[in-house]
C-alpha cells in the first residue's frame, strides 16, 4: 500500500533553479483519488460544524435568556475569525508544511466542537454566551487552518486538474452545509444538546488519522531546502493583491459568496406569500445549494485552460448571478417588476435560485486556477498565499452578505436591495471582461474550446502538421516554438498538435 501513497517532489535540483519540494510529484490516479477522498471526508464534517447550530441553538439560547443580537454574533464570529486568521496561515504552511497545518486545524475544530457540547450545563447567561462565543472563535481558527491547507494540497496534487479537483471538493462543502442542520436536529431530538457536537467532533478524528497516513509529510522538503541555504520562497499576499488580475478575482470571491448569504436573512420575509412554513423555505434554499453542489465538478472540468478557461467560466458565473438577483425580486428595472411588491411567481423564484447555484459554482470553482495563471512562472511559490487569500475572501463574503442583505432590505425593500447587488455583479462582469482582454494567459480561442470539448481535431494532411504531431508526442515544446521563424508558437499549430497527440489528449 505504501507504493500508492503519493510522495514529495524529487530531491534533486534542476538547472533552472526549481526549488526543492515546491511541487509534488505526479502520482498514480488511485493515490490522488485516495487523498481527495480523505480531504472530502474531513471537509464534509468541518463544514457541517459551521451549520449544525441552525436547527436548535437559537431556541436553546433564547431559553437561557440570550437575545437575538448575541445569538447572531455567535453565528457570525465563525466566518469573521476565518477571515482574519487565513492570511497568517500562509506563513505556517511555508514553515511547518501543509499536512501538519491541515491536521492541526482539524484537531482544533474537533476540540472546539466537543467542548461546545458542555455549554448546556452553564446556567448564567453571560457565562453561557462567553463559552459559546470563545468556542466558535476556536472553531473558526481551526477551520482557517484546515481550509487553507486543503486548497494548497489540492493545488499541488495535480496542477493540471486544479479546478476539477476543487469542484469535486465543493460537493462535500455543499453537502456539509446542507446536512449540518438536518443531522443536528435529528441528533438533538435523539440525545439532547450535547449529542450533535460530540458526534461531529469525534467524527473528525478518523478523518485526521487518514490524512496523517495518506498525505506525505512535506516538512522534510523544507528542512532539506533550509540545510542547503535554499529556503522555500513564498510570495507575500500583499504582493499578489498588487496585481490587478488577482485583485479582481479576490473581489469575485467576495461578491460570488454574497448571494446565498444575502438570502439567508431576507428570503423568508420576501416569499412568505408562497412559502408559509419553515420546511417550504428550506426547500427553496435547497434549490441553490443542490445546484451548486452537483454542478461544481462540471464547472471545474469546463474551466480547464484547454477548454473554456477559468476566466471565461468565472465571467459567465457572475453574469448568471447578476441575472438571478434581477429576477428574484423581481427588479423594478425590469418591465414585469415595475409594480414593486406584486404577486410572486414561484416558477420565476425557483429559476432565480437555480441561477444563483449555477452562477456560484461557475464563479467559485475556477478561482484558484485563474489566480495561478495570473502568477505565471511563480505559481508554485504563490500557492500557499493564494490558498490563504481564497479562504479569507470566501469568509468575508459569507460574513458581509447577511449584513448587506439585512441593511439594504430593511431600508430599500427586498426588490431594490437585490437590484443593487445585481448591478454590482453587472459592473464586475465587465471589469473581468476588460482584464481578460489584457491578459494572454486568460484568453482561450474558440478553436480551443470546441476541439477540447470533443477531444477531436482535423487530421493534418501536410508535412508540417505531421512534424508537429511527432514533436508533440515526445513533449518537445521548444521544438514546436522553433517551427515559427520568430521563435513563437503558433496557437493553432500547438493546439492542433496537442489535441491530436496521445499524450496531450484531454490533458
Amino acid at each position: 500500500m505504501a507504493s500508492d501513497r503519493y510522495s514529495p517532489g524529487d530531491s534533486s535540483q534542476h538547472d533552472d533553479g526549481e526549488k526543492l519540494g515546491r511541487k509534488m510529484q505526479r502520482t498514480s490516479k488511485s493515490a490522488k483519488c485516495l487523498v481527495l477522498v480523505c480531504i472530502n471526508l474531513s471537509n464534509l464534517v468541518c463544514h457541517s460544524v459551521y451549520s449544525v447550530l441552525a436547527s436548535f441553538f437559537p431556541q436553546e439560547a433564547r431559553a437561557k435568556g440570550m437575545s437575538d443580537e448575541p445569538i447572531g454574533l455567535v453565528f457570525a464570529i465563525f466566518a469573521a475569525v476565518v477571515f482574519v486568521s487565513a492570511p497568517f496561515v500562509s506563513s505556517a504552511l511555508n514553515t511547518h508544511g501543509k499536512r501538519a497545518v491541515y491536521v492541526v486545524g482539524g484537531l482544533v475544530v474537533c476540540v472546539g466542537t466537543i467542548l461546545f457540547a458542555f455549554a448546556d450545563r452553564i446556567q448564567n447567561v453571560q457565562m453561557y454566551f462567553a463559552w459559546c462565543f470563545v468556542l466558535r472563535c476556536v472553531q473558526g481558527f481551526g477551520a482557517a487552518l484546515e481550509e487553507t491547507a486543503a486548497y494548497a494540497i489540492i493545488a499541488e496534487i495535480d496542477p493540471d486538474a486544479v479546478s476539477f479537483n476543487l469542484g469535486m471538493t465543493e460537493i462535500s462543502t455543499g453537502l456539509g452545509y446542507m446536512i449540518g442542520p438536518t443531522v443536528g436536529g435529528f441528533l438533538f431530538q435523539a440525545g439532547g444538546f450535547a449529542l450533535p457536537f460530540l458526534c461531529i467532533g469525534f467524527a473528525l478524528l478518523p478523518a485526521m488519522l487518514l490524512i496523517l497516513w495518506i498525505v506525505p509529510d512535506d516538512r522534510s522538503n523544507i528542512r532539506t531546502s533550509t540545510a542547503k541555504d535554499d529556503a522555500p520562497s513564498s510570495t507575500p499576499m500583499l504582493q499578489l493583491l498588487a496585481r490587478p488580475q488577482i485583485l479582481a478575482i479576490a473581489l469575485t470571491a467576495i461578491i460570488g459568496n454574497t448571494d446565498y448569504a444575502f438570502l439567508e436573512p431576507t428570503l423568508a420575509g420576501h416569499v412568505e406569500s408562497i412559502a408559509k412554513s419553515p420546511q417550504a423555505i428550506g426547500m427553496l434554499f435547497s434549490v441553490t445549494s443542490l445546484t451548486y453542489t452537483f454542478s461544481s465538478p462540471l464547472m471545474g472540468w469546463l474551466s480547464h485552460k484547454h477548454r473554456m478557461g477559468p476566466r471565461t467560466v468565472i465571467i459567465a458565473g457572475i453574469a448568471f448571478q447578476c441575472l438571478g438577483f434581477m429576477l428574484i425580486g423581481p427588479s423594478p428595472l425590469l418591465p414585469f417588476g415595475q409594480s414593486g411588491e406584486g404577486p410572486m411567481s414561484l416558477n420565476l423564484l425557483v429559476f432565480a435560485l437555480f441561477l444563483f447555484g449555477l452562477g456560484e459554482s461557475m464563479s467559485m470553482t475556477p478561482l484558484m486556477e485563474d489566480m495561478m495563471l495570473s502568477c505565471e512562472g511563480r505559481k508554485d511559490d504563490a500557492i500557499n498565499a493564494l490558498s490563504a487569500l481564497m479562504t479569507s475572501c470566501f469568509s468575508l463574503g459569507q460574513m458581509v452578505g447577511p449584513l448587506i442583505g439585512s441593511f439594504m432590505a430593511s431600508r430599500l425593500g427586498f426588490n431594490w436591495a437585490s437590484t443593487g447587488i445585481g448591478v454590482a455583479c453587472f459592473i464586475h462582469t465587465f471589469v473581468l471582461m476588460y482584464l481578460q482582454r489584457q491578459s494572454k494567459p486568460h484568453q482561450v480561442s474558440g478553436y480551443a474550446w470546441f476541439t477540447s470539448l470533443g477531444a477531436i481535431a482535423p487530421l493534418p494532411n501536410d508535412w508540417e502538421g505531421d512534424r508537429e504531431l511527432a514533436i508533440a508526442d515526445r513533449g518537445g515544446e521548444s521544438e514546436l516554438a522553433a517551427l515559427n521563424g520568430d521563435g513563437s508558437v503558433s496557437p493553432y499549430r500547438a493546439l492542433r498538435s496537442r489535441s491530436l497527440s496521445p499524450s496531450g489528449l484531454r490533458r
